[in-house]
């Protein structure tokens, strides 16, 4: 009976360890709340496969019936959930934490053909299980065959409960390839790869004596709540600010759409870092209403890249859309008040793969005003007649997708990363919002991209790996700046000055729009007129010659202008490089705004020297002074 008690007291100091919420909580029931489980089992599970991406990697689904090779949404494959066994769930004061043990025994099953074998799925069950579980996660489960044999994984999973009607949801669950099955497959590479999304909906069974709603309680961390950005703080009256950071992410292909042509989407996770006296975040879907603290649905925004540096050059070869958020699911907490739209300090969440693929959540960058995080809601690409509600989504291909040409894939001594960026209003550090992580990238003989992660997270835009940013060195011939127009948003300008001998230097410079919503429509470099310019380079985004920016040089400036519609918005990058007999000094490069009056302001770089060249062509004595 002791050593009952002792594992229990151990999982209650666990918990409060993982969810410091709890430590501001006297309440005479915490024990109770802490220790005692609630219980989820029976209802049914929802495979959307991705038979598009199976039949890629060569897998053929039998026993799922009829299916979309495109449009992954629409496909179903439905698995009722025997009422035996099922999942403990830790759920202090109404706030899901925890689902650390427990199955969910399946009915029915499907097989995969691959390169002439069959592969079983049959006598299924689903077990939470911590093997693979991330920091923050509520739930992670295995999907186990008769055999014992853990086939796929699920994760990346939005928990609802509704007690009202006494059903858990398990929603946007991603679901990939286990180590496991990698082997048996013969391709240990597609351990991990996600090839479908899930939903369960089980039956949720409360403590028979009931339990405390944290909103009931009188005083502690949810009596001041929320607190929004610019509400006055209770320790000090200054106003709260609201900081949100990205802590993870990882990105594969999604589908291969032909022509040279595939889709690579990311999961992603963030968090709250906060505290006790920072602000909240609203979390609201689209079109579900008007709430504080703006008079609307607020919610994050979402977007992805992808660049390489290749031969000296830093370059932009993916742009997603938008992926509009709609929900949290608060773990790891430092305060929870139970409500799912509404990210509260030290707060997790997460997005998987599927997620950030389904059309319905995914619009164009154009609409969103970058540096307020703002979005008008009606009319807009969801709401084209303007009723105030969704009627229209992105097509289930490409469409507000990161496409990304496979030509561009798997160059020799070439650096590859994929960022993704959480654009959220009165956000306090943008930077902090942004992440990427640096992959291996080559194309198989079917067209298919293959990645392979080669680091960490780290935090901020991929081009700081291009040149630190805020740094200058004209012996190494690199700079960059990074700007903040006051009321515009934020901008980071580069360059690399590689020598190359016999009088010849090759610039390397790079544009990054962050969150500048004018947009930039020129640049200028200072060039002399007489200096000889050769193996002129201009990337945009795009693979379209009809709108690449013009040359002129007059006035001793080489000046780069924007065709309509293809200026740098925000969360853009372009680049261009030239060869010039001008070594490196200290100089200023010129950006003119589109949507500000055609607003003009400096960055302080390397650029080539222009007063050698008057000296070298006899101009010195030019002044009567």
């Amino acid at each position: 009976m002791k050593r009952i008690i002792l594992v229990m007291l151990l999982w209650a100091l666990q918990v409060q360890a993982q969810e410091k919420w709890l430590d501001h909580i006297t309440d005479q029931s915490k024990h109770k709340e802490t220790t005692q489980r609630w219980h989820a089992d029976g209802g049914q599970l929802n495979i959307m496969f991705f038979y598009g991406l199976l039949q890629d990697i060569g897998v053929k689904v039998k026993g799922t019936g009829d299916y979309s090779l495109e449009n992954w949404e629409a496909n179903s494959f439905i698995m009722p959930i025997n009422n035996i066994g099922g999942l403990a769930l830790k759920v202090p004061y109404g706030n899901l934490i925890d689902i650390d043990k427990g199955s969910l025994s399946l009915s029915g099953q499907f097989s995969w053909q691959f390169q002439g074998n069959t592969y079983e799925f049959k006598g299924l069950s689903l077990i939470a299980s911590n093997n693979f579980k991330r920091q923050g996660d509520v739930v992670a489960f295995e999907l186990v065959n008769d055999q014992g044999e853990v086939m796929l994984y699920m994760d990346h999973i939005h928990t609802q409960l509704d007690t009202k009607n006494s059903f858990l949801s398990l929603d946007n669950m991603d679901v990939s390839i286990s180590p496991y099955l990698a082997e048996k497959l013969g391709q240990p590479e597609l351990a991990g790869t996600v090839i479908a999304q899930a939903h369960a909906q089980t039956h949720l069974t409360t403590p028979l004596d009931g339990y405390v709603d944290i909103n009931s309680l009188k005083g502690g961390s949810c009596a001041s709540r929320p607190l929004w950005p610019g509400d006055p703080r209770p320790s000090d009256n200054q106003p709260a600010e609201a900081d949100v950071a990205l802590i993870d992410m990882s990105a594969q292909q999604q589908r291969n759409l032909g022509s040279g042509k595939v889709v690579i989407t990311p999961s992603a996770r963030l968090k709250n870092v906060g505290g006790l006296d920072d602000a909240d975040v609203a979390w609201y879907t689209k079109f579900s209403g008007t709430f504080a603290p703006y008079g609307n649905a607020q919610h994050p925004f979402l977007v992805w890249n992808m660049y390489r540096e290749i031969d000296g050059r830093f370059e932009q070869i993916g742009v997603s859309g938008v992926k509009h958020a709609f929900l949290t699911i608060n773990s790891s907490c430092t305060v929870n008040c139970g409500n799912s739209h509404i990210l509260w300090p030290g707060c997790e969440d997460v997005y998987g793969t599927g997620n950030n693929d389904s059309g319905g959540a995914l619009g164009p960058r154009e609409e969103i005003e970058a540096f307020k995080g703002t979005w008008v809601e009606s009319p807009s690409f969801f709401d084209q007649d303007g009723n105030g509600s969704q009627d229209n989504s992105s097509n289930s291909t490409d469409e507000n997708r990161m496409v990304v040409d496979t030509g561009n894939l798997g160059t020799p001594d070439t650096t590859y990363y994929i960022s993704a960026w959480y654009v959220i209003r009165d956000d306090i550090n943008i930077f902090n919002t942004m992440g990427y992580k640096q992959y291996a990238t080559s194309v198989d003989v079917n067209g298919n991209a293959q990645l392979s992660q080669l680091s960490n997270l780290q935090t901020g835009p991929a081009s700081d790996q291009y040149v630190t940013p805020d740094t200058f060195d004209l012996n190494a011939g690199t700079a960059s700046q990074r700007i903040l127009r006051a009321g515009e948003g934020h901008l980071t300008v580069a360059v690399k000055a590689v020598d190359l001998g016999g009088g010849l230097y090759r610039y390397n410079y790079m544009i990054e729009n962050h969150d500048y919503d004018p947009q930039i429509q020129t640049i200028s470099v200072p060039l002399h007129d007489t200096s000889t310019m050769t193996d002129f380079m201009f990337v945009d985004t795009d693979e379209f010659a009809n709108n690449t920016w013009t040359v002129t040089r007059a006035n001793n400036m080489l000046t780069l202008q924007a065709p309509a519609g293809n200026e740098i918005d925000w969360g853009i990058l372009y680049s261009f490089s030239f060869t010039v007999n001008a070594a490196p000094v200290a100089g200023d490069v010129i950006l003119t705004g589109l949507e500000n009056g055609s607003d003009t302001f400096d960055s302080a770089l390397i650029v080539p020297n222009v007063s050698d060249l008057i000296f070298e062509n006899g101009f010195e004595n030019m002044n009567p002074d």
